[in-house]
Protein backbone atom coordinates (compact mmCIF):
# COMPACT_ATOMS: atom_id res chain seq x y z
CA UNK A 1 0.00 0.00 0.00
CA UNK A 2 1.05 3.66 -1.05
CA UNK A 3 1.86 6.41 2.08
CA UNK A 4 -0.66 8.28 -0.62
CA UNK A 5 -3.81 5.02 0.06
CA UNK A 6 -2.77 4.85 3.58
CA UNK A 7 -3.26 8.81 4.69
CA UNK A 8 -6.59 8.11 2.87
CA UNK A 9 -7.41 5.11 4.73
CA UNK A 10 -6.65 7.07 7.90
CA UNK A 11 -9.17 9.93 6.91
CA UNK A 12 -11.56 7.87 5.83
CA UNK A 13 -11.34 6.45 9.13
CA UNK A 14 -11.46 9.47 10.87
CA UNK A 15 -14.82 11.06 9.27
CA UNK A 16 -16.60 7.58 9.85
CA UNK A 17 -15.33 7.73 13.32
CA UNK A 18 -16.45 10.76 14.03
CA UNK A 19 -19.74 10.04 12.60
CA UNK A 20 -20.00 6.86 14.09
CA UNK A 21 -19.28 7.95 17.72
CA UNK A 22 -21.80 10.57 17.31
CA UNK A 23 -24.74 8.26 15.82
CA UNK A 24 -24.09 5.19 17.92
CA UNK A 25 -22.69 6.35 20.94
CA UNK A 26 -18.91 5.86 22.68
CA UNK A 27 -19.17 2.05 22.96
CA UNK A 28 -19.64 1.11 18.98
CA UNK A 29 -16.82 -1.66 18.18
CA UNK A 30 -13.93 -0.93 15.58
CA UNK A 31 -15.51 -3.54 12.95
CA UNK A 32 -18.22 -1.21 12.91
CA UNK A 33 -16.38 2.11 11.83
CA UNK A 34 -13.83 0.17 9.54
CA UNK A 35 -16.86 -0.86 7.86
CA UNK A 36 -18.32 2.76 7.70
CA UNK A 37 -14.98 4.02 6.18
CA UNK A 38 -14.83 0.97 3.76
CA UNK A 39 -11.49 -0.58 5.28
CA UNK A 40 -10.64 -3.80 6.29
CA UNK A 41 -10.22 -4.88 9.90
CA UNK A 42 -6.79 -5.46 9.52
CA UNK A 43 -6.32 -1.47 8.34
CA UNK A 44 -8.15 -0.10 11.17
CA UNK A 45 -6.22 -2.04 13.76
CA UNK A 46 -2.96 -1.25 11.83
CA UNK A 47 -4.07 2.30 12.69
CA UNK A 48 -5.63 2.52 16.08
CA UNK A 49 -5.29 -0.32 18.34
CA UNK A 50 -8.00 0.69 20.37
CA UNK A 51 -11.54 2.67 20.42
CA UNK A 52 -9.39 5.08 22.74
CA UNK A 53 -7.02 6.08 20.61
CA UNK A 54 -8.97 6.31 17.27
CA UNK A 55 -11.10 8.71 19.91
CA UNK A 56 -8.10 10.79 20.87
CA UNK A 57 -6.58 11.13 17.47
CA UNK A 58 -10.37 12.74 16.50
CA UNK A 59 -10.02 14.97 19.12
CA UNK A 60 -6.72 15.85 18.50
CA UNK A 61 -7.39 16.72 14.19
CA UNK A 62 -10.19 18.74 16.16
CA UNK A 63 -8.23 20.82 18.26
CA UNK A 64 -5.65 21.08 15.26
CA UNK A 65 -8.80 22.24 13.19
CA UNK A 66 -9.45 24.73 15.80
CA UNK A 67 -5.96 26.38 15.64
CA UNK A 68 -6.13 26.31 11.96
CA UNK A 69 -10.04 28.13 12.12
CA UNK A 70 -8.72 30.84 14.91
CA UNK A 71 -5.38 31.62 12.49
CA UNK A 72 -7.94 33.18 9.87
CA UNK A 73 -10.23 34.73 12.44
CA UNK A 74 -7.48 36.80 13.76
CA UNK A 75 -8.16 40.24 12.50
CA UNK A 76 -11.57 39.96 12.74
CA UNK A 77 -14.05 42.07 15.42
CA UNK A 78 -16.43 39.05 15.70
CA UNK A 79 -13.65 36.46 15.54
CA UNK A 80 -14.28 35.26 19.25
CA UNK A 81 -17.95 35.00 18.46
CA UNK A 82 -17.17 33.29 15.60
CA UNK A 83 -15.12 30.86 16.61
CA UNK A 84 -17.00 29.73 19.49
CA UNK A 85 -19.50 29.08 17.19
CA UNK A 86 -17.37 26.51 15.39
CA UNK A 87 -16.50 24.85 18.97
CA UNK A 88 -20.02 24.40 19.20
CA UNK A 89 -20.69 22.80 15.78
CA UNK A 90 -17.96 20.97 16.43
CA UNK A 91 -19.35 19.19 19.32
CA UNK A 92 -22.33 18.55 17.84
CA UNK A 93 -20.66 16.53 14.97
CA UNK A 94 -18.68 14.92 17.73
CA UNK A 95 -20.99 13.72 19.91
CA UNK A 96 -19.66 10.74 22.20
CA UNK A 97 -15.83 11.29 22.37
CA UNK A 98 -16.00 12.39 25.42
CA UNK A 99 -16.95 9.59 26.79
CA UNK A 100 -15.15 7.34 25.13
CA UNK A 101 -11.86 9.39 26.24
CA UNK A 102 -13.73 9.54 30.07
CA UNK A 103 -10.18 7.45 31.37
CA UNK A 104 -7.54 9.56 29.54
CA UNK A 105 -4.42 11.27 31.32
CA UNK A 106 -5.96 14.56 32.74
CA UNK A 107 -2.85 16.42 31.96
CA UNK A 108 -3.71 15.17 28.11
CA UNK A 109 -6.91 16.71 28.46
CA UNK A 110 -5.31 20.17 29.93
CA UNK A 111 -3.20 20.01 27.17
CA UNK A 112 -5.90 20.05 24.52
CA UNK A 113 -7.67 22.78 26.67
CA UNK A 114 -4.86 25.19 26.99
CA UNK A 115 -4.49 25.18 23.46
CA UNK A 116 -8.18 25.51 22.72
CA UNK A 117 -7.85 28.69 25.15
CA UNK A 118 -4.99 29.77 23.45
CA UNK A 119 -6.98 30.51 20.05
CA UNK A 120 -9.31 32.48 22.17
CA UNK A 121 -6.99 34.86 23.88
CA UNK A 122 -6.24 37.41 20.96
CA UNK A 123 -9.90 36.86 19.79
CA UNK A 124 -11.39 38.05 23.06
CA UNK A 125 -9.38 40.97 23.16
CA UNK A 126 -10.17 42.05 19.43
CA UNK A 127 -13.86 41.92 20.45
CA UNK A 128 -14.04 43.08 23.68
CA UNK A 129 -12.38 46.20 21.90
CA UNK A 130 -15.42 45.97 19.27
CA UNK A 131 -18.09 46.15 21.58
CA UNK A 132 -19.08 42.21 20.90
CA UNK A 133 -17.81 40.48 23.97
CA UNK A 134 -19.42 41.44 27.22
CA UNK A 135 -16.24 43.19 29.12
CA UNK A 136 -16.37 40.41 32.47
CA UNK A 137 -16.14 37.83 29.80
CA UNK A 138 -12.43 35.85 30.20
CA UNK A 139 -11.05 32.68 28.53
CA UNK A 140 -11.88 30.88 31.62
CA UNK A 141 -15.72 31.93 31.16
CA UNK A 142 -15.34 30.98 27.29
CA UNK A 143 -13.96 27.36 28.04
CA UNK A 144 -16.42 26.87 30.71
CA UNK A 145 -19.49 27.58 28.42
CA UNK A 146 -18.04 25.11 25.78
CA UNK A 147 -18.10 22.83 28.60
CA UNK A 148 -21.67 23.47 29.08
CA UNK A 149 -22.30 23.27 25.29
CA UNK A 150 -20.90 19.89 25.83
CA UNK A 151 -22.96 18.75 28.20
CA UNK A 152 -26.17 19.82 26.31
CA UNK A 153 -25.17 17.31 23.28
CA UNK A 154 -25.03 13.79 25.40
CA UNK A 155 -28.21 12.29 24.62
CA UNK A 156 -29.04 9.84 22.05
CA UNK A 157 -32.45 11.77 21.68
CA UNK A 158 -31.79 13.38 18.31
CA UNK A 159 -34.89 16.11 18.58
CA UNK A 160 -34.05 16.44 22.04
CA UNK A 161 -30.43 17.08 21.27
CA UNK A 162 -31.12 19.86 18.24
CA UNK A 163 -33.36 21.71 20.37
CA UNK A 164 -30.83 21.25 23.47
CA UNK A 165 -28.05 22.86 21.11
CA UNK A 166 -30.19 25.25 19.98
CA UNK A 167 -31.53 26.73 23.30
CA UNK A 168 -27.84 26.63 24.68
CA UNK A 169 -26.04 28.08 22.41
CA UNK A 170 -29.14 31.44 22.82
CA UNK A 171 -28.27 31.55 26.11
CA UNK A 172 -24.26 31.34 26.43
CA UNK A 173 -24.19 34.23 23.57
CA UNK A 174 -26.50 36.16 25.80
CA UNK A 175 -24.41 35.63 28.36
CA UNK A 176 -20.79 36.18 26.91
CA UNK A 177 -21.26 38.11 23.86
CA UNK A 178 -23.03 41.64 23.31
CA UNK A 179 -25.18 40.85 19.97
Amino acid sequence: MTRKDAARNRDRLLTAARRMFADHGHDVALEEIARAAGVSRTTIYRNFATREELAATVLADNVAQIERHAAGLREQPDGAVKLFDFVLDMQLDNRGLAQVLSGADLQWFMEHSRRIAACFEPLLDHGRAAGLVQPVVDVDDLMLAISMGEAAVNTKDTAQRDSRHKRVREMLHRALFTR
